[in-house]
């Protein structure tokens, strides 16, 4: 269940990251000393023992899921609105449902064993887990559970396909919407199979609101040179590649507050205490959730977690993760272009929520629905809709050109082109603009992730560019130490804005002309620094409706998310980043913020303890970087599978959705600064608006930025002489032409 890493990987993960005398050097892969290698199991296990083991789980899960339905308390949408919305943005799939059900039966034997045998944690982890299920089990029960990764691919296609599946041809899986996470690192289970972590003593970990309060407490500390859209754009590409759903039963969303014995086993509810400084004052003394729903690993062994997006930076967030969600926001009407609307005062829109009486959001203006696009997270806030409606006006721009340069393209060829290019943009900008700011230009040659200025990149078909449970549970969350609780809107003579707890699902001053002002206030307002602070718009009142006092609270969530997907401590991390083995608390000082240490040895009993988010928020950032070194190597090495990994990244050559040169130097003239020139009415703008302007990056009147030329797409004679030759070959295989 360790990601596996190919050869010029391993070579990369020698980076040394410098903290003052303190150097990481990490191992390559395959010299870590594994503790668990040497596991014995004891005599008692046998195939017997595990066919016996899954029978038993059989009438475990049959007599369970009657108890749950009879027990079940659904949610009402209108009393709990910020659990609602939490469990809806995190919604499950029908594919995730269905792999949460098959791994089931793997699960409860898992636990069977444990239990009848005794089994230690390590044993689970590294003996149970290895065992060869398919030569002991009777039946296909093993097959029928693989076979929902197994896929016939077709080796030519220029395009991606909506899912992710077939990007790496042998390994057709690989990076596919519902399918597993990776670990870098075993998990840490309680039980070893699924129980949350505790501590090494044994006993529970700090609260998550504790962790909260005392760590992530409120503090307004702005950068001086990073501006907010580096964090607009940070979670824009988070929607586009991660997503860990929810638990449901019977496809409904559940309330697990207040606590009952009689819960289901997902509930996993963050309580609260009665002296809560803030929750308190409202008698809320529990913040309802659920456990995400585990992943279909066909094996026995601890739990994984499901990826309900493609993994790749392909702009899925903005088309939908299936053909057929694909295909409802299309324009279908022979221009290549996405379904919008036009409005008076806003320009070029997405089109209204196809579920306005249920998706949590357009309740709130009656007159006014809320947005559909490829992802269900995009009403969120408008800031980051409105990077929604930037993308969306740019794939209509592009389409409509290339239908100019290319008379004789059809519907479906204007937009698959149209949507090659746009998952390139999300890539040029995200490893151009966005990348080089998180790690620092250093640590982005080091691990082979800038932009070339010329030539092509090659792609490995070794390197599985699925995403870490350790990336999207804890170090890709950096982000939310950046959100700043204002959101300024600057237009020409007025400034204005709102506070972000204001803003939850309510997009709807994009249909007032707010697009450029929001915008602009993105370029032009700092966000936060990266620190463990959080702001109070996040921490007391996350998905709150607009006129409420209380929502939930994005630290302990994320503290607990960690817990619940087996993500190690902090110190684990650390060492296998080639970090110091640490051992006492006095080592912390050379990698935490000054002050830092004493709070987190006032919560934990050991130091090994500490949660990753946590931990990894404290650091010292690198030099040059925004992030420091923990987070820094676990980015890193996530976005290089993410790079080398994809068949379709849009600088690598050979393959059969290349780009040719001149479209590759075309789409590297791209910014989002210019983008925003482009879809908005904004006329004057820094080249690099995650950037503060400066002398390096100042304030330019929009014609003045490089432009892509288009032109480059324009379909040669050559290229129609094979066109029609394809179309001649495949009409010779119809028995119903005739050759003359």
């Amino acid at each position: 269940m360790l990601l596996r890493l190919g050869f010029s990987l391993i070579q990369l993960c020698c980076l040394l990251i410098c903290i003052s005398a303190q150097s990481f050097n990490p191992l390559p892969l395959n010299q870590r000393p594994r503790e668990t290698n040497n596991v014995v199991l004891p005599r008692s296990f046998t195939p017997r023992s595990v066919r016996e083991a899954f029978s038993r789980a059989q009438e475990i899960i049959s007599s369970r899921r009657s108890t749950i339905t009879a027990r079940r308390r659904p949610v009402d949408p209108r009393r709990n609105v910020p659990a609602t919305r939490h469990q809806m943005f995190l919604a499950s799939r029908s594919r995730s449902r269905r792999l949460d059900q098959v791994q089931e039966r793997f699960e409860e034997a898992t636990r069977v064993l444990l239990n009848e045998l005794n089994l230690t944690p390590e044993q689970i982890t590294a003996g149970v887990a290895e065992t060869d299920l398919a030569t002991i089990l009777e039946g296909n029960e093993v097959q029928s559970c693989q076979n929902q990764f197994n896929f016939t691919c077709q080796r030519n296609s220029r395009y991606r396909t909506f899912d992710g599946t077939c990007n790496n041809l042998r390994h057709p899986s690989w990076g596919m919407a519902s399918s597993c996470f990776e670990r870098l690192v075993d998990p840490d289970y309680a039980d070893g199979t699924a129980e949350k972590r505790v501590a090494r003593s044994g006993n529970p970990l700090p609260s998550p609101r504790r962790v909260s309060l005392e760590v992530h407490a409120h503090l307004d500390n702005p950068t001086d040179y990073v501006t907010h859209m580096f964090m607009a754009w940070g979670q824009f590409l988070d929607h586009d590649i991660s997503l860990s759903p929810l638990s449901r039963v019977n496809n409904e969303l559940i309330e697990c507050c207040p606590t009952s014995d009689d819960d289901p086993s997902i509930c996993d509810p963050i309580l609260i205490d009665r002296d809560d400084p803030f929750f308190a004052a409202f008698g809320i003394d529990c913040l309802s959730n659920v456990r995400s729903t585990m992943c279909a690993t066909c094996s026995l062994g601890p739990r994984q977690q499901t990826n309900q997006l493609t993994s790749y930076i392909d702009a899925s967030h903005i088309y939908g993760p299936s053909r057929n969600e694909s295909l409802a926001l299309r324009s279908n009407d022979g221009t290549g272009t996405l379904r919008s609307s036009i409005f008076p005062e806003a320009g070029e829109l997405p089109p209204g929520s196809s579920i306005p009486n249920e998706d949590q959001c357009s309740f709130q203006d009656p007159n006014l629905d809320c947005f559909e696009t490829g992802d269900q997270r995009a009403n969120q806030h408008p800031a980051l809709t409105s990077l929604h409606v930037l993308m969306l006006r740019e794939h209509n721009r592009i389409a409509r050109s290339l239908r100019e340069i290319n008379g004789n393209w059809d519907d479906e060829r204007l937009y698959q082109e149209t949507r090659r290019i746009i998952g390139a943009i999300m890539q040029m900008i995200t490893y151009n603009e966005f990348m080089p700011l998180v790690i620092g230009p250093e640590r982005m040659e080091w691990f082979d992730l800038t932009v070339r200025r010329s030539g092509f990149t090659q792609y490995d078909d070794t390197v599985p560019a699925t995403l870490v449970n350790e990336f999207s549970t804890a170090a890709y969350r950096f982000g939310h130490s950046l959100i700043n609780s204002f959101f300024p809107e600057i237009s020409r003579g007025s400034n204005s804005g709102s506070r972000l707890r204001d803003m939850f699902q309510y997009p709807f001053g994009l249909y007032r002309g707010q697009l450029d002002g929001l915008m602009t206030g993105l370029t032009q307002s700092p966000c936060q620094k990266f620190d463990r602070y959080m702001v109070r718009d996040v921490t007391n009142h996350l998905y709150q409706m607009r006129g409420n006092e209380s929502g939930l609270d994005l630290a302990s969530l994320n503290v607990n998310r960690g817990r619940d997907h087996g993500i190690p401590g902090y110190t684990t991390l650390v060492e296998f980043c080639g970090g110091p083995q640490i051992t006492s608390w006095s080592q912390l000082d050379r990698l935490f913020q000054r002050g830092v240490r004493p709070l987190f040895e006032r919560l934990y009993e050991d130091v090994r303890d500490i949660d990753l988010f946590s931990g990894g928020l404290a650091e010292r950032p690198n030099q040059g970087a925004v992030i420091g070194p923990t987070f820094t190597c676990i980015m890193g090495i996530q976005m290089y599978h993410l790079k080398y990994g994809d068949r379709f990244y849009f600088e690598h050559g050979g393959q059969a959705g290349s780009f040719s040169a001149a479209q590759l130097r075309e789409i590297k003239k791209v910014t989002l600064g210019k983008l925003m020139c482009q879809n908005t009415g904004i006329e004057d703008i820094q080249p690099n608006v995650m950037l503060y302007p400066s002398n390096r990056n100042s304030v330019r009147r929009c014609d003045e930025l490089p432009e892509m030329d288009l032109n480059a797409w324009r379909q040669s004679l050559t290229d129609n002489f094979e066109q029609v030759f394809k179309i001649i070959r495949n009409l010779k295989k119809s028995t119903f032409f005739l050759w003359i």
